[in-house]
């Protein structure tokens, strides 16, 4: 009899050992009662249906553009509630983890450019959160972007911009520029301890100290002498901070002052080309030199993730294949980020401005592996630029 019970327990045992090594975890199951998966597709109509049974899609999103195809999203699928909160990079890896660590599901989807690697390295790896790239999109974007970890989406680049009025032509065709008489006290940017892009420009151009030198030698005609750093980035910085360069609370606000600059006193912000949406929408003089040497800068793509414990998988596929442009790039979802200086990932997407397309821009590889490698490097010698 004894020997009967233990062949039973372990009968059980292996049953449901079985049913957890290939059926769904107590977490995704109910999620996926009406059949739908991250490995499955679905039309656009069969989404639909699908998601009006689980009722919302919820996503947190570092650019507030995902807040109007929030409210687009609703006016296409009546009955799906597309909750969109807008909050940092910095803010949405803190949130995903204390919430997934206290068993909170809130988010379905983050859309954000990851600060520098740690999405990738920490939220990702951990379980935290996990790719979705589905082929539909995936089929229209092109390398290095379809390597990226999650699904890339929109990309956009911080680099000098210049007040148009004041300049016919760019007045800056080097960064070495920046460091000089010139440009002294007259050179804005958001306090890079506070901003992880603008960190991921300096660390890119720490890691092309070469390419920064040889442009420091191209615009001075001379060899560069470091000043106790230890490469032309490192150099760059510590004369780009100490020419006086203003530093302020936000990014916008220096694109801002630009373009209410006066020609007695025209200023020059690096920022982000996000903002070049102003030269449109508010009728703004600002531009870029996409000429600018020794690279225009790198870009910064904004990717998409969903989290582990997604609770709306129909309504969360819907949002994103909206979001992206619908599956033949041309769907209304991706009308709030087609603006000047807001770079489509896909290449069946059509942007009608003044600016060359992301894959003809003169810019560096993102590197975010070697971002969150060296992110406290920089950031302790920011400190010590103070």
């Amino acid at each position: 009899m004894k020997k009967l019970f233990v062949i039973s327990l372990l009968f059980i045992v292996a049953l449901f050992g079985c049913a957890n090594a290939y059926g769904e975890s107590e977490e995704s199951a109910g999620s996926e009662d009406n059949g739908v998966s991250f490995d499955s597709y679905e039309t656009t109509e069969d989404l639909y249906e699908l998601a009006k049974a689980e009722g919302e899609v919820v996503i947190y999103s570092a650019t507030s553009a995902a807040e109007q195809v929030g409210v687009a999203f609703e006016e296409e699928y009546p009955g799906v509630k597309a909750v969109v909160t807008k909050v940092s990079d910095p803010e949405i890896y803190e949130k995903i983890q204390r919430e997934h660590d206290s068993g909170v599901h809130n988010a379905d989807i983050i859309l954000g450019k990851g600060t520098n690697g740690s999405w990738s390295n920490d939220l990702l790896k951990n379980g935290y959160i996990s790719e979705y790239k589905p082929e539909e999109i995936m089929k229209h974007i092109d390398e290095p972007y379809k390597s990226y970890e999650g699904l890339g989406f929109i990309s956009e680049a911080i680099t000098i911009i210049h007040n148009t009025d004041h300049h016919t032509e760019a007045p800056i065709d080097n960064w070495w520029d920046l460091t000089t008489e010139k440009w002294k006290s007259k050179v804005l940017l958001k306090d890079p301890l506070s901003a992880p892009d603008i960190q991921g420009v300096f660390m890119t151009m720490v890691k092309h100290a070469d390419e920064m030198e040889k442009a420091y030698e191209e615009k001075f005609g001379e060899p560069l002498e470091l000043n106790g750093t230890e490469n032309a980035g490192y150099e760059f910085i510590k004369r780009l901070l100490d020419n006086d360069a203003i530093l302020m609370s936000s990014m916008g606000d220096t694109v801002d002052a630009v373009a209410e600059s006066g020609a007695d006193h025209s200023v020059v912000a690096i920022a982000s080309t996000v903002k070049l949406r102003d030269v449109v929408q508010k009728d703004a003089a600002l531009g870029i030199n996409p000429e600018l040497q020794p690279k225009l800068s790198v870009p910064g793509t904004s990717r998409v993730f969903v989290t582990s414990n997604v609770e709306n998988i129909a309504a969360t596929k819907l949002f994103i294949r909206y979001m992206a442009g619908g599956e033949d790039g041309q769907g209304k979802g991706f009308a709030p980020f087609n603006n000047p200086g807001t770079f489509a990932v896909r290449n069946d997407i059509k942007q009608d401005t003044s600016l060359p397309p992301l894959s003809e821009l003169n810019l560096w590889e993102e590197d975010e592996q070697y971002y969150y490698e060296h992110a406290d490097e920089m950031h302790n010698f920011l400190l010590k630029m103070q």
